[in-house]
């Protein structure tokens, strides 16, 4: 009698499902469990089990104690778990009571799928962002008017309350490569180069402060800015190597290693903090030596880069809800955050330009895989609660949800960076995208990072995805 196909948890058995056109059949079990073993002597052995999971599903096993992020993903409290998901990993059904009714059900799932010609659109239980933009470009436009309007009519920066936007710097570079237009290139040498003014520390030891002090304290310099503008440094130079824009990413560079990174290789958040490493800052400053090291032609950077992903990576990930928040001494607290996974699954994919390894492309499309499966709502947008540092160092989750702006826009260009020949996928970011334009119209320098989204769907997409 033949025996069912198992695949494990990988990109090929999710692919093999679009183009057949299946739900995928999830099997979480362990080798301990006596329930499981049962489930595979009697349940699984059953011929009209079989002959349906054939007939109808791409089946896909994963040991529970190995990967217990898919665990604690679609886990249902008891092994076995059995999930029909959409090829998508959305949950369509599932249960872990298995007995002589399997087979029907299957069968009853796979033509629920196949009725709606395999797409199934999820409930959400919070009210989402209306995506009243209806196509690109007139997204895009609205997004650019509003960084326009931000321009400081001294500096010609853009930026809010006289800080100039690392973000808005960034978008102004894509715009103007994607648009050949001279005046968003003015835009953007102008919002560089007003950083010299605006940090009170830039001049003196290259690193960037940009919250301001308060009475006798000090200017706060923050990994994530020094991140942000090393970055955007780097893609400036790498577009037009001017030399005093290659000075200043050297002292950038020079700041964010000599301030941030510390001795064990892991990154302080702020200057001075020497236990709390938080996982997405710590990726931003990944991917700004990534940057770097091509933009200044020194592979050393890669390499060092690289070496603290190797510390980041595997710590934040083990915790077995997609990635932790804050390392604390070694150890993941808190709950995955949109920016964490997303700001991780992007450094690697940076990463792996680097290293022929396959395992940071499928561990950034499990980020993203994820990610969406839990938390994105019908419309698209992918929902995220507010941070808060709550009692010796531990991160609580505010109840309230949020639809991230930077972070629906990460994920919507790590999908045109993951699939950038897929047309469903790139149907997926435009999704996105559409679902939270129009609170980035409204949100000045804040809504740069989905317009830079909107930019890596189009026609500079090949520059402007890895940004």
């Amino acid at each position: 009698m033949p025996a069912i196909d198992w695949q494990p948890w990988q990109t090929a058995a999710f692919l093999d499902a679009q183009r057949r056109r299946r739900p995928v059949l999830l099997l979480l079990d362990t080798g301990w469990s006596p329930a499981s073993a049962r489930a595979h002597e009697t349940v699984f052995a059953r011929p009209d089990v079989v002959a349906a999971i054939a007939d109808t599903v791409v089946p896909v096993r994963v040991d529970a104690d190995r990967r217990p992020d898919i665990a604690d993903r679609y886990g249902l409290g008891h092994w076995p778990s059995l999930l029909v998901l959409t090829p998508e990993g959305h949950t369509l059904t599932g249960g872990s009571h298995l007995d002589d009714g399997l087979a029907a059900r299957l069968r009853e799932a796979a033509r629920a799928f196949a009725a709606r010609d395999g797409q199934w659109i999820l409930p959400s239980a919070t009210a989402e962002p209306a995506a009243d933009f209806a196509d690109d470009d007139t997204a895009l436009d609205a997004i650019a008017a509003a960084l326009s309007a931000t321009r400081d009519p001294s500096t010609g920066a853009c930026g809010q309350a006289g800080v100039p936007s690392a973000a808005a710097a960034l978008f102004a570079l894509a715009h103007a490569t994607a648009m050949a237009d001279p005046a968003w290139a003015s835009m953007a040498a102008d919002t560089i180069d007003a950083l010299d003014g605006a940090s009170p520390d830039w001049r003196a030891d290259g690193v960037v402060a940009l919250v301001p002090s308060v009475d006798d304290r000090p200017a706060v310099a923050r990994l994530d800015d020094q991140a942000e503008w090393a970055g955007v440094l780097a893609r400036a130079v790498s577009l037009e190597p001017l030399p005093e824009w290659v000075a200043r990413l050297d002292r950038l560079v020079d700041g964010l290693r000599r301030a941030f990174r510390r001795p064990d290789g892991h990154w302080r958040p702020w200057t001075g903090t020497p236990r709390l490493v938080l996982v997405d800052s710590s990726a931003r400053a990944c991917r700004a030596l990534l940057a770097a090291a091509v933009a200044l032609d020194r592979p050393e950077l890669a390499r060092e880069a690289i070496d603290a992903l190797e510390l980041l990576a595997p710590v934040a990930y083990a915790r077995g809800s997609g990635v932790a928040h804050v390392l604390d001494e070694g150890q993941a607290r808190g709950p995955m955050l949109l920016d964490d996974a997303m700001m991780l699954a992007h450094a690697l994919l940076d990463a792996a330009a680097w290293r022929d390894d396959h395992v940071y492309p499928d561990l950034a499309e499990e980020l993203l895989r994820t990610t969406l499966a839990r938390l994105q709502g019908a419309s698209g947008a992918i929902e995220d609660r507010v941070a808060s540092l709550a009692g010796a160092g531990r991160v609580g989750r505010l109840a309230d949800p949020v639809y991230p702006l930077a972070g629906n826009a990460a994920a919507a260009r790590l999908l045109t960076r993951l699939f950038p020949d897929d047309a469903g996928q790139q149907a997926e970011a435009r999704r996105i995208l559409r679902a939270v334009s129009s609170e980035a119209a409204g949100a000045g320098p804040f809504g740069a990072p989905v317009g830079l989204a909107w930019h890596a769907l189009g026609p500079a997409g090949a520059v402007t995805a890895a940004w």
